[in-house]
């Protein structure tokens, strides 16, 4: 018995797909993908908002409510009963994850804060010391 696998064929059957569909052979990059950014504010356009949205969604809700017909929501129910073993470890540890990045985010950008207040001082102190040392001219 011969598993061996043509992917001359494939490849060929693929080509042929391509042409009757008459499908671009050029390779997309991942610009034309479209993609919908998630929700939320960028760190770079406001760190203090972003922070405030990550902890604001930081914690995950093990279960959804279930709607539909009685038969479903039982049959859902039971399922979530049998699996709740399983899920609901996972989610603590997530929920876990999650609070200690949304604190170590948020220590990042009150040091971030800090330094940009030692940096401003910094240079006030410098452009007076060389205003002092080159005399008032300058």
């Amino acid at each position: 018995m011969d598993n061996s696998i043509n992917t001359e064929k494939i490849m060929s059957e693929i080509r042929l797909e391509i042409k009757k569909k008459n499908i671009s052979t050029d390779i997309l990059s991942f610009e034309d993908i479209p993609y919908k950014k998630p929700d939320g504010v960028l760190f770079s356009e406001n760190p203090d908002k972003a922070v405030d949205h990550l902890r604001s969604h930081s914690y995950v809700q093990p279960y959804h409510q279930i709607f539909g017909n009685p038969v479903n929501v039982f049959l859902k129910k039971s399922v979530r009963k049998i699996i709740k073993f399983h899920t609901e470890p996972i989610v603590s540890e997530q929920n876990n994850f999650n609070a200690s990045t949304v604190t170590a985010v948020a220590s990042l950008r009150n040091t971030q804060k800090q330094l940009i207040k030692r940096i401003e001082k910094l240079e006030k102190e410098n452009t007076e010391l060389k205003r002092k040392l080159y005399g008032e001219t300058k």
